[in-house]
């Protein structure tokens, strides 16, 4: 979510020099960080976020058991938006697929840091996936699956499975051929990334690694979505699959024993989810 598609496709010619970089390595990343003093145990913060994702996206990338990834940490956000990278002003991060590197800046914030170097992780390993048959992931997908990756490394869960369980039907799309620069309000772009990460989790969770695999594979090899989805879930693309989500949205956000939301414990009805990109604020479950 912190790169659009259109952005996040631009590919890097050269890696800038390290001169100015100060360096450490990790069992499966090389960190590059502008601070004299790295982000507080960012080799082991990495690690853990490396033990998270391996288990759903070395299908995609399984480079990534043996070779590491570059992370380049800026010192600030001015510092990220003036550096060699020249990414939009308004991102968090990037991920070059091509060159298995990811850049981002240091907001001071461990947590905050752990998410978006999750997200554009995914982005990293989903989209070199897509790459290999010189494809593109669709939108949805590709941002659908960062937000749970960059979700996962919460173990109590991050702001959009809380908010999930508050999104009401009248915000929801019939959305799979929709893209963000068709939505012309900060409020419908969030609405879109919050169903692109529910729509994810259903065809994860419910189900099987191996059968969001096949769909991945279907779409890379070119079929659209609505064969993919019949082939590797048995359901139809519009009404049959929106139904069935909503069904699965239901039983999600239905209280469970101890009182809790499967999606966890909300602070209110208003529930903000933390901001990590372009978009305000967003009062998911508000009637608006």
């Amino acid at each position: 979510m912190f790169i659009t598609a259109g952005a996040s496709g631009a590919e890097l010619a050269t890696a800038p020099s390290v001169s100015n970089w100060h360096v450490k390595t990790s069992p499966h990343f090389e960190i590059l960080h502008e601070s004299v003093w790295s982000p507080s145990s960012i080799s082991l913060e990495l690690e853990k976020i490396y033990s998270t994702m391996r288990l759903n996206m070395a299908m995609f990338a399984p480079w990534m058991v043996k070779e590491r990834s570059k992370i380049y940490i800026y010192a600030s956000q001015d510092s990220y938006v003036n550096g060699e990278f020249n990414p939009p002003r308004w991102s968090k991060g990037l991920a070059y697929s091509s060159k298995k590197t990811v850049v981002v800046y240091d907001t001071g914030d461990i947590g905050k840091l752990k998410a978006v170097i999750a997200h554009e992780l995914t982005h990293l390993y989903f989209e070199g996936y897509f790459g290999e048959k010189l494809k593109y992931p669709p939108q949805w997908l590709n941002e659908g699956l960062a937000v749970y990756l960059e979700e996962s490394v919460t173990p109590e869960g991050g702001p959009w499975s809380k908010a999930l369980a508050y999104f009401p039907p009248e915000r929801q799309y019939a959305f799979f051929g929709l893209k963000i620069d068709q939505l012309k309000s900060d409020t419908k772009i969030a609405d879109w990334y919050l169903q692109a990460y529910g729509t994810v989790l259903y065809l994860y969770r419910p189900h099987t690694r191996v059968q969001f695999k096949a769909f991945c594979e279907a779409l890379r090899s070119g079929e659209k979505v609505e064969a993919a989805l019949w082939k590797s879930y048995r359901v139809r693309e519009g009404g049959d699959f929106g139904n069935k989500w909503s069904v699965w949205l239901d039983n999600y956000a239905a209280p469970s024993r101890n009182g809790l939301t499967s999606g966890g414990a909300s602070a209110s009805f208003d529930f903000k989810p933390v901001q990590f990109s372009s978009f305000s604020f967003t009062n998911f479950g508000s009637k608006k």
